[in-house]
């Protein structure tokens, strides 16, 4: 059974009317100064701080001498505890050191002291490495959650490959350009994905959100489950993971420990208890957890509801969604707590952060935000906790070395991904809507590293057409209309929009490609799957026209306000380019990708492939050529495959020939047979590049 410690005392301060204080960095002594990390920005927690302290402080502390240490850190002062900042002992203690998670520890002192006071004096102390306060995290504003009524279908469903009823509405799965203001193709290129995988039930995600309604229809199949805990017994830690009864996640908000009690550290001595949350709660707010989880793997061709990314394809066969409860409607999880989340995850199996949240504030550079990128000594608790889920030492499946961080660049216009996401080693997120075009809110810019579909609420009052549709909850603050909620299942369908929409799409197709690498017997390290998404892209900038375009903003008060964007804003600075999963998995296989304008007849050049001056032959298979609208197979004239594409889609070609043969014996030296295969992507346009960035 794993040891475990006790969290942080932070029950009784967090479930008060806590006043939130948001201060600046004048006129801190030149120690703090020194000493503090995170910055300053942001709401934060009264009544407690974070330090971090040296490995001989440490040393003692594990051996007993929590007396001692607290007698000389906090004489003087009004401070009532010094308890260890993260609430389990992490399952690889080695990883855990390597990033000073021991280290952490919790001041807690009376809520009515500033906190800059007890930072100053704690900042004297030579105990003290580092100080960061605590504070609470902010979520991506997405606004309210909008009905679905199912309206009439906003495409055909001639290419629909399940049969979840709500599809159609999806443009973001499959765009063909028939709804209102779409552009054929504006969408995130799983369709043809799906025939090679539908996702893979060993690969985990951790959805950083609101708690994932696990009863809904068309998330039950679909939710991690954590098999000692629901054959167990109730308030008890069956599986020895530090945390009780975490039978789908953990709520991470407002979590405690059943004995509060603590004597010692991290490794040794002391008395160690089990983490009590309370129960996940996906009625508070607007059901926003559920929406991104529906993103990702709301199970596909189950006959209900929507259809998903990474869903499978009713076999069983789709990835599994773990909550990470660290909103709890009007409640955040604060810094430790947030640190404890990605820990859990690392430790329970999740190779894929899903992260919906993020700073608000404008932060241009990464030593503002971590006060320095390699030097973990000074780097605050939360980015700690992100490196340790990192760690390829960590790694949670066999296809992938490391485990991927993915987060949502941010909804305030910024020119600038906010943070964590803007960090160099995870992904943040940007949006475009159903016509290729940036987001109105979408941040931009440094920090951003590739665009997926977000949505926008049309200039038609009611017309939420172009919003992203997935999974909602039907006790959320904005339900939709006429929900059956019978048997304690959950039927309920939503619009959302924004960035936080946007980040799941990528989510969901590196799920698809972790899934795959699974499949054809490959393993990357995360490096190298980074950069085979980036590097499988649309182009976005050949769709803005540039110019100003008409926005309704909704701003952080809640007010709207009409204002005009300039377009040139956006260009080159979306990330790399729209995410394509059907690209993903093809760089994946390790298959080339050919771009092809839709209506064109298009030359390959094949002596990029082969020998064009042997003779070749060329097949493809028939669901290929319907998904690229073929009316005859490719040619080869001249060393140049020839193919005309009347449809969105891709397909794959293959480049048959043989070599070694005695052309002057029928019965003489045989041949060699050998093929390579190429991928075909047809697209309304493309660019004089061939697409790639």
């Amino acid at each position: 059974m794993k040891n475990i410690i006790p969290v942080l005392a932070l029950l009784a301060i967090l479930c008060t009317a806590c006043t939130k204080e948001i201060h600046d960095n004048t006129g801190i002594s030149q120690e703090l100064s020194h000493k503090l990390v995170g910055g300053t920005a942001g709401e934060i927690v009264p009544g407690s701080i974070l330090v971090k302290l040296d490995e001989g402080t440490v040393r003692k502390l594990e051996n007993g001498g929590l007396k001692e240490v607290s007698a000389q850190l906090l004489e003087g002062m009004d401070a009532s505890s010094l308890t260890p900042a993260i609430p389990a002992i992490p399952k690889n203690v080695e990883v855990a050191r390597k990033y000073g998670l021991h280290q952490w520890y919790s001041v807690n002192f009376d809520p009515q002291t500033k906190p800059q006071a007890v930072a100053a004096r704690l900042a004297e102390s030579p105990m003290v490495r580092s100080i960061q306060y605590s504070r609470f995290i902010q979520p991506v504003t997405t606004g309210e959650a909008q009905p679905f009524e199912g309206l009439p279908m906003t495409r055909s469903g001639a290419d629909a490959q399940f049969n979840d009823p709500y599809a159609s509405h999806q443009w973001n799965l499959v765009n063909d350009g028939s709804m209102k203001g779409s552009v054929a193709g504006a969408d995130v290129g799983v369709k043809d994905a799906w025939r090679l995988t539908g996702g893979d039930p060993s690969v985990v995600v951790a959805v950083f959100d609101c708690a994932v309604a696990y009863r809904h229809e068309d998330l039950k199949d679909a939710v991690w489950t954590n098999e000692a805990e629901m054959n167990g017994e109730a308030d008890k830690d069956d599986d020895g993971n530090g945390f009780i009864d975490d039978k789908y996640g953990f709520n991470f908000v407002n979590c405690f420990a059943i004995d509060e009690e603590y004597v010692g550290g991290m490794l040794d001595g002391g008395s160690r208890t089990a983490i009590k949350g309370q129960p996940l709660n996906s009625n508070k707010g607007s059901g926003h957890g559920t929406h991104v989880a529906g993103i990702i793997g709301a199970t596909n061709n189950n006959g209900k509801g929507v259809s998903s990314i990474a869903g499978g394809t009713g076999n069983g066969d789709g990835v599994r969604l773990m909550t990470c409860q660290i909103y709890e409607g009007s409640s955040y999880c604060v810094d430790a707590q947030t640190a404890a989340a990605f820990i859990y995850a690392a430790d329970n199996g999740a190779c894929i952060a899903q992260c919906s949240y993020g700073n608000y504030k404008i932060i241009t550079n990464d030593y503002d935000y971590i006060n320095g990128t390699e030097d973990i000594s000074g780097s605050p608790l939360e980015n700690a906790a992100l490196k340790y889920f990192l760690d390829p030492a960590n790694s949670n499946h066999e296809s992938l070395e490391g485990n991927i961080a993915v987060f949502a660049a941010g909804n305030h216009s910024n020119p600038y991904s906010a943070y964590p996401g803007a960090l160099p080693y995870v992904i943040s997120v940007t949006a475009f809507g159903s016509d290729y075009l940036p987001g109105g809110y979408t941040n931009y810019g440094p920090g951003c590293k590739i665009a997926a579909p977000g949505g926008e609420y049309g200039n038609v009052k009611g017309d939420y057409s172009g919003m992203i549709l997935s999974t909602g909850v039907s006790g959320a603050a904005t339900p939709s209309p006429g929900v059956d909620t019978g048997k304690g299942e959950s039927k309920n369908y939503v619009y959302m929009q924004g960035t936080s929409m946007a980040c799941p799409h990528v989510s969901g197709v590196v799920a698809l490609g972790i899934s795959y690498a699974k499949k054809i017997g490959k393993k990357f390290t995360r490096d190298e799957m980074t950069s085979l998404l980036l590097s499988s892209v649309n182009d976005l900038d050949s769709f803005n026209p540039g110019g100003t375009r008409d926005y309704v903003k909704n701003n952080l008060d809640g007010t709207k306000e009409n204002v005009q964007i300039d377009m040139n804003r956006y260009k080159g600075q979306m990330g790399t380019g729209a995410v394509d999963a059907w690209k993903f998995l093809m760089a994946i296989e390790g298959t080339p990708s050919v771009m092809a304008a839709v209506g064109e007849k298009v030359q390959i050049d094949l002596s990029k492939y082969c020998n064009p001056s042997l003779e070749y032959q060329v097949s493809i298979d028939d669901a290929s050529k319907a998904s690229l609208g073929l009316a005859s197979d490719p040619v080869i004239r001249n060393g140049f495959l020839e193919v005309e594409c009347s449809k969105i889609g891709a397909g794959k070609v293959l480049i048959s020939s043989s070599v070694g043969k005695d052309p002057e014996k029928e019965d003489g030296i045989g041949s060699m047979s050998y093929s390579r295969e190429i991928s075909i992507v047809s697209r309304p346009y493309v660019a004089k590049n061939g697409g790639w960035l």
